[in-house]
């Protein structure tokens, strides 16, 4: 029997059941059935399985696509899932499942959990991280608090995504300098934090950021792409991939359209490549809620068809003092990220030894 791709889809329509059937054909023939080869129509059309309606809601549609017409290619399987109906209103794609063997020709996390616990040599407490800025920091300021902020005990430490190759700090300075301050902090308290600088995609700064001792890169999906975070790994050969979702709110900001938060941050970012997949949680400054961002955990972890999981790293205005309260929610393999209150009082070191002690 041949292997099929299940998309599951809310769908807001008067006709529910037509505007599945129209999306259905829109996202694998592109072209009025009557007018396909009757092959194409046998091997290649997509099938609507169920159309649930739902007082008060969006109908839930569930899609059956020949898992042949992704072709065993991430980019192409992005396109058959929402590529032409992401143009239209009322289409939100909240669920798919994928045969086995199209997950294992996908990139997947090079590292994932286990991975990445090993390189900062954390075998099972919570992970700790913090973002570099503002911009506006020189080079050598950035180097300083990365310094502190490592010595503090952090396990990750990554750039700012708005740090890129402005005039204060330009990425062929600010980089050597900032991965130096972090070896000089590991060498002086017996550390492993890793500093992953922000990339945008280009294989000339990842080949720059290893070289001078970066041990994995800050790479934005939605600027770069998707396969960005693939091409990150085969450069790093062995370094961290870190997905943050600047830009991507465009798919997950509507309740009627793009795509649901833990199908995008948690199943998709994990099949491209990333160890660690970065989305605003719930009590910060954006708007996602509990469900959806333990949602969104649950789908970077669970074990789906030996694909190796990814650690959800919650951020967006977190806080020392929720550390807790969101180690207890989210459990040990995820990232904490935490920003702006670990800068203050002036003391970023103890801050950041106070974030380890609060999660200990």
């Amino acid at each position: 029997m041949p292997e099929i791709i299940t998309a599951v889809y809310e769908i807001t329509a008067d006709d529910p059941a037509g505007r599945a059937a129209a999306v259905a054909v829109e996202q694998s023939h592109e072209l009025p059935t009557e007018l396909a080869p009757g092959n194409a129509v046998r091997d290649s059309l997509a099938h609507v399985r169920t159309v649930e309606r739902r007082a008060g809601r969006p109908a839930l549609v569930t899609v059956d696509y020949p898992a042949d017409l992704a072709g065993g290619e991430l980019g192409q399987l992005l396109v058959l899932l929402l590529g032409n109906v992401s143009l239209q209103d009322g289409v939100r794609l909240v669920d798919v499942e994928l045969p086995g063997s199209l997950v294992a020709a996908l990139p997947g996390p090079r590292l994932g959990v286990a991975g990445v616990r090993a390189l900062v040599a954390e075998p099972g407490g919570a992970l700790l991280a913090t973002a570099l800025k503002p911009v506006g920091m020189t080079a050598e300021q950035l180097a300083a608090l990365a310094y502190e902020l490592a010595a503090g005990g952090l396990h990750l430490l990554k750039d700012d995504q708005g740090l890129a190759n402005q005039p204060w700090a330009p990425f062929a300075e600010r980089v050597p300098r900032v991965a130096e301050a972090v070896r000089r902090a590991n060498q002086d308290t017996g550390g492993h934090c890793a500093y992953l600088p922000s990339v945008n995609g280009s294989a000339e700064q990842i080949r720059l950021a290893r070289r001078e001792g970066a041990q994995g890169v800050l790479v934005m999906p939605g600027i770069a792409g998707f396969g960005a975070l693939a091409g990150a790994a085969d450069l790093l050969d062995g370094g961290i991939v870190l997905a943050h979702p600047a830009f991507l709110g465009g798919f997950t900001a509507a309740a009627s359209h793009g795509i649901a938060p833990p199908v995008l941050f948690g199943t998709l970012l994990r099949l491209a490549g990333a160890d660690v997949t970065v989305f605003p949680s719930w009590g910060g400054r954006f708007s996602l809620g509990r469900p959806e961002c333990l949602a969104i955990a649950e789908a970077a972890r669970r074990p789906w068809h030996g694909l190796a999981p990814a650690l959800p790293a919650p951020g967006g205005g977190m806080s020392i003092e929720r550390a807790p309260e969101l180690l207890a929610a989210y459990g040990p393999d995820t990232v904490f990220l935490v920003g702006a209150d670990l800068q203050r009082g002036g003391d970023p070191r103890r801050a950041a030894e106070r974030l380890v002690a609060a999660t200990r």
